[in-house]
């Protein structure tokens, strides 16, 4: 690349995920508002339309009050731009205490082309290991192509398909299921 063309690229966008502990107000609006985006473009959600403001608040501040959840948030020029629960078993199930599952998995669809999936499901498996997990799994309905392909890519296993796994608008979707051992 010449000295011309280096100084016409556009600057990379600065780019983060980290485990989070809290949330502070400005967050949670971010959160809510990046939640919406995804949800309306039937990426990662199980809700078909965004709830009430109070309802998704109230949805994020609970992830820090259930010990067995980890919130890992991707941001974008430092706005949140999607996150990842890594979801451990509860202390009552211990022969399932080997693994973690991730949920809520989106990315909002202005963030998308920068590797911030890849590295949100990075961050969740080093989250697992650090914390004990030997297994990770995920699941989610056969149209979200690109969540598929980045926990094909990340080296997870499709180990089943259910062929009820959610309704939209009147019709069956069928559900991926997979897995990755981390040890």
């Amino acid at each position: 690349m010449t000295e011309e063309e280096k100084e016409k690229k556009p600057p990379s966008p600065r780019l983060s995920v980290d485990e989070v502990t809290n949330l502070d107000n400005v967050d949670i609006l971010e959160l809510c508002e990046t939640t919406r985006v995804a949800i309306l473009a039937h990426e990662g959600f199980n809700w078909l339309t965004p709830p009430a403001e109070k309802t998704l608040e109230s949805f994020w501040k609970s992830v820090f009050i259930i010990p067995e959840r980890t919130l890992i948030i991707a941001r974008m020029e430092g706005q949140i731009a999607g996150c990842c629960q890594l979801v451990r078993p509860p202390k009552n199930n211990e022969a399932g205490a080997f693994r973690g599952n991730i949920e809520t998995f989106f990315l909002a669809p202005w963030a998308r082309g920068h590797n911030l999936a890849k590295t949100m499901l990075r961050k969740a498996e080093d989250v697992a290991r650090a914390q004990g997990c030997r297994t990770l799994e995920c699941h989610m309905a056969s149209d979200q192509q690109a969540a598929i392909a980045i926990c094909e890519w990340i080296g997870m296993d499709r180990w089943g398909i259910k062929e009820r796994y959610a309704r939209i608008n009147d019709v069956f979707v069928p559900g991926y299921y997979y897995s990755k051992d981390l040890d």
